[in-house]
């Protein structure tokens, strides 16, 4: 993820045809979003020997809204649905849709958009399971009203690079409401507290496991770390990844469905399934086509659901 807002025109003004031709397709789909991923949808119902392998191994998958960060959560809502999954992760900057074109913050929401984003969730049947809040603020009485509301919008997992001496007060709140802060990171000019896994592993040495990882695999490869090598480090640490290919091992990286690029990511895979004990979310990121990223989510989810059903095999 990256820290701009990118603008979304109005779905009558398309800046181009791809774009106009892909919303048309999903909101003709609609009616089965509608009804729900979860036991309506075919796609969903296809997916049923790999959500098996998935929960063997404790992953859930999801998929990062910043892959159709050119659309609002709403478009997004349904496109994910419509891919067969039922969970995602938000980011707080993300528009909510043409009509209400604010951010997707809790804290800045009005009870009625709050109530309209719940509406959509419900009716999709699609679980906000995590959201990407880049910085939290530091008082303890509006940092608590950040956690209220996104748990009732089903948060379980925030993304986030907050300030390290917010740590322990993120903790106590993550304790508090069952939720779970993740530290994410860039490169190490953007995110020097938390660019390198062996700096998360030593910020979260100190606290529950309220506080954990989530960690970007695209940073890691363009810093050139091995994936399978910051899993290593991290262990019981991790809570989650925006998982991320990219086609070169370094600065110069661009995204490619996972699997097909440079970050070995079976390998990651095998060294999560084997160090890690416990829930993990792979938020699936894809950036190898912006203005339609549906085809790079449906190839990177079928890579994971593929490496789950492989390792579940191995697993006692």
């Amino acid at each position: 993820m990256i820290h701009s807002i990118w603008s979304t025109p109005h779905l009558t003004s398309c800046k181009s045809m791809t774009r106009c031709t892909i919303l048309a397709i999903f909101l003709l789909a609609s009616i089965t979003a509608t009804c729900g991923a979860q036991g309506g949808s075919p796609a969903f119902e296809a997916r049923q020997s790999a959500r098996a392998a998935q929960n063997k191994l404790d992953w859930q998958i999801s998929v990062a809204a910043y892959t159709f960060r050119k659309f609002t959560f709403f478009e997004t809502v349904d496109m994910v649905a419509q891919l067969g999954l039922d969970r995602i992760e938000g980011f707080s900057f993300q528009k909510i849709s043409q009509e209400s074109p604010t951010p997707l913050n809790p804290l800045t929401m009005s009870d009625e958009q709050f109530e309209k984003v719940l509406r959509k969730l419900r009716e999709s049947r699609v679980r906000l399971i995590a959201l990407y809040y880049g910085r939290f603020p530091a008082d303890e009485a509006t940092c608590q009203t950040v956690f209220e509301k996104s748990k009732k919008l089903g948060v379980k997992y925030f993304v986030s690079e907050p300030d390290p001496s917010l740590l322990p007060m993120l903790d106590k709140l993550g304790q508090q409401y069952g939720m779970i802060v993740g530290l994410h990171g860039h490169d190490k000019k953007s995110s020097p507290d938390t660019w390198h896994p062996a700096l998360v592993a030593k910020h979260c040495q100190a606290f529950s496991s309220a506080v954990g990882a989530f960690s970007d695999t695209g940073h890691w490869i363009r810093s050139e770390l091995d994936p399978s090598d910051g899993v290593a480090i991290l262990k019981d640490r991790i809570v989650g990844f925006e998982i991320h290919d990219l086609d070169a091992f370094n600065a110069s990286g661009r995204g490619v469905p996972l699997g097909s690029g440079v970050g070995n990511l079976p390998e990651m895979l095998e060294t999560l399934a084997r160090v890690k004990k416990g829930p993990v979310l792979l938020s699936i990121e894809c950036h190898s086509d912006p203005d339609n990223p549906v085809d790079g989510v449906k190839k990177s989810l079928e890579f994971l659901d593929a490496q789950a059903m492989r390792l579940a095999k191995l697993a006692p």
